[in-house]
């Protein structure tokens, strides 16, 4: 019964391996980066069902090894975040429901999402550590990724950067409605929708795109009347 619950987890075409024998932290990365982790936070718990389908002897229980192990996880995801493995994440693990109605602090967000130096790593790593682990990544991935770059290059706005990228500088309006964030939000926001859009852009080598986000970034520095 065990054998079945542990296949099920299996995505189609991946046979359960040995352990693998890259660290963990690079096989959690390489989770991430197929779960949309370039755009979007990606919940520990779905890194966990995802590393365990990867390489389940790596990331299951030991009494119980058809269960995934979330601590493991948890752990190879720390250490990708770290400066040592080149920060090639961001985020953390939040509170369980039980820490918090024991501690009766507000839970943390959790999430992990790859830096722009994790996208490079994965670019540079990705058939590497596919072959190791015996996953065929899917056409699909990258062509979402166009698809969410697209809705970028064909709005207005970007149109008015390549016809006049040197004088460029946007309105907060005009990229409020392209970045989907208030006129009035803080820094961390706006970074948070540049750094989605930047990975995106740095994952299909696209220059312009980056270009783009330079200035927008310039442009609201610049109305916040930040230095």
């Amino acid at each position: 019964m065990g054998g079945v619950c542990r296949l099920a987890h299996v995505p189609k075409g991946k046979i359960p391996t040995m352990k693998a024998k890259l660290p963990n932290w690079e096989i959690a990365v390489y989770a991430v980066h197929l779960l949309g982790g370039e755009s979007r936070r990606v919940p520990t718990e779905e890194v966990a069902v995802k590393c365990f389908a990867l390489a389940p002897d790596s990331f299951s229980w030991v009494k119980y090894p058809q269960y995934p192990d979330k601590d493991v996880v948890r752990f190879g995801l720390v250490d990708a975040r770290k400066a040592k493995n080149g920060v090639l994440l961001q985020g953390r693990a939040g509170r369980g429901r039980g820490q918090v109605q024991r501690t009766k602090v507000g839970p943390a967000v959790d999430g992990w999402m790859l830096t722009q130096a994790g996208v490079r790593w994965i670019q540079d790593n990705r058939e590497r550590v596919s072959s190791e682990l015996q996953y065929r990544e899917v056409s699909d991935h990258r062509q979402e990724n166009l698809h969410k770059l697209a809705r970028i290059k064909d709005h207005p706005v970007f149109q008015k950067f390549l016809e006049k990228p040197e004088g460029f500088s946007p309105s907060l309006g005009e990229m409020a409605e392209l970045f989907r964030c208030r006129v009035d939000a803080d820094l961390q926001t706006w970074d948070k929708r540049f750094q989605a859009a930047g990975n995106l852009a740095q994952a299909l080598n696209d220059d312009g795109v980056m270009a783009f986000l330079a200035k927008c970034r310039a442009s609201v520095l610049c109305q916040m009347g930040v230095q």
